[in-house]
């Protein structure tokens, strides 16, 4: 009898021990799935965006050149900032729309720029082979603190930015963004 019950007392442990490996197993999927940009639901709170429309169009960033950009030569612009990095692919996938959307409204005031969360070798050598038709910023130290800021508290990548005119955030999203869903917004909050 006292074998029977050593062995349920083992048996429990292990249940126990599985289940509990089971729960960590999925917490951290939901977090890789997050790190790779496949949860497209994670709005952002306009709460946690810590940065005035002054922070934002003071911020420069070095160009694949060398050369500084300030975000406020954009400021009369509809500004899109996607924060980015050459190792991931989700950032690389939602590339092409972007740069769609940068040529057809460009002319109607839009702006897309890349801040990579990349060395600025890392950039030239992914802009050499892929065509992006917007300005790439490299900044490795400096992009992800920039995004917390813009309201990524995660500092997960990609993680995209609107700022109308003036300097407004009127949309912060976390992981791929959605073609019909974003050109909607872009349409809406062009300068008028």
């Amino acid at each position: 009898m006292e074998t029977v019950s050593k062995y349920n007392a083992k048996s429990a442990r292990v249940l126990i021990l599985i289940i509990g490996a089971g729960f960590v197993l999925l917490v951290g999927l939901a977090g890789v799935a997050m790190c790779t940009g496949r949860s497209n639901s994670l709005p952002t709170k306009f709460g946690e965006i810590d940065a005035s429309a002054g922070i934002i169009y003071t911020s420069s960033f070095m160009d694949m050149a060398g050369k500084p950009q300030s975000l406020g030569q954009w400021q009369h612009k509809l500004l899109v900032i996607n924060f980015w990095a050459t190792w991931c692919g989700p950032c690389k996938e939602e590339m092409p729309i972007f740069t769609s959307l940068q040529k057809k409204y460009a002319a109607k005031g839009l702006q897309i720029v890349g801040i990579a969360a990349d060395s600025p070798s890392n950039v030239v050598n992914f802009a050499q082979k892929i065509h992006v038709g917007y300005p790439l910023l490299p900044d490795e130290g400096g992009a992800i603190e920039f995004s917390k800021r813009l309201g990524n508290r995660l500092g997960l990548l990609p993680h995209t930015v609107i700022i109308r005119p003036g300097g407004e955030v009127i949309s912060a999203h976390l992981g791929v963004v959605r073609q019909g869903e974003f050109e909607a917004i872009i349409i809406k909050n062009l300068p008028k």
